[in-house]
């Protein structure tokens, strides 16, 4: 089993801005870091399910099954552009007494934890990943499960501490910074990178 190898392959792909990445900013520049961080944990309790499925093959049956594949491509795509619809049309400078009068709406959104999870089961890339990729740096003889847990989990943790970074990074502009011009055209050009992926996602070809 090659770890290190698998590490730094890892670390590349964790490092890549995609839609994890643009919705632990969202959450990092609306809610705060905490919330962010919660995300984060989210994807990464995602990645956990993906581990524990391809110990006992639900993956490869997910990804020989084309409908389901399909429906997880579909889903994925439609969560991605209406999370970027969201960012690219929402008021900003809201004042206190508007998002007062915002709760019941934001009763129907889902939790920063829940949308994280969200994220990361609706990634047929991320699926790929432990179907396709992991396989690849385990022993000739396809090893143990210790051995695609391990790999597994380092993507999972890789994944996380790339989160936290990235959370911690646009923390720093804070509610203050989103009220700015700077700010608010971040969440929008974020809005318009996740209504790319989820489109792309919809429209790329099945391998």
């Amino acid at each position: 089993m090659d770890l290190a190898g698998f590490a730094l392959l890892a670390i590349v792909l964790v490092a890549i801005p995609g839609p994890a990445v643009t919705l632990v900013m969202k959450q990092s520049l609306i809610r705060g870091r905490r919330e962010a961080f919660t995300t984060a944990f989210g994807v990464f309790s995602a990645d956990l399910f993906w581990v524990a499925a391809s110990i006992v093959g639900l993956t490869a049956v997910i990804v020989a099954s084309q409908p389901i594949f399909q429906a997880i491509r579909i889903l994925g795509a439609v969560y991605l552009c209406w999370l970027g619809a969201t960012l690219i049309f929402r008021r900003r400078k809201a004042s206190h007494a508007s998002e007062h009068s915002a709760a019941p709406a934001r009763r129907l959104r889902l939790s920063p934890f829940a949308e994280g999870v969200m994220c990361d089961l609706s990634n047929p890339k991320t699926l790929l990943v432990f179907t396709s990729v992991i396989p690849q740096f385990l022993p000739s003889d396809g090893g143990t499960p210790v051995h695609a847990i391990t790999l597994g989990v380092t993507f999972a943790a890789l994944g996380l501490g790339s989160l936290i970074v990235y959370a911690l990074i646009f923390g720093r502009i804070g509610l203050e910074g989103l009220e700015s011009r700077a700010g608010d055209a971040i969440l929008r050009i974020g809005g318009a990178f996740l209504v790319f992926f989820g489109i792309r996602l919809a429209t790329e070809p099945s391998s």
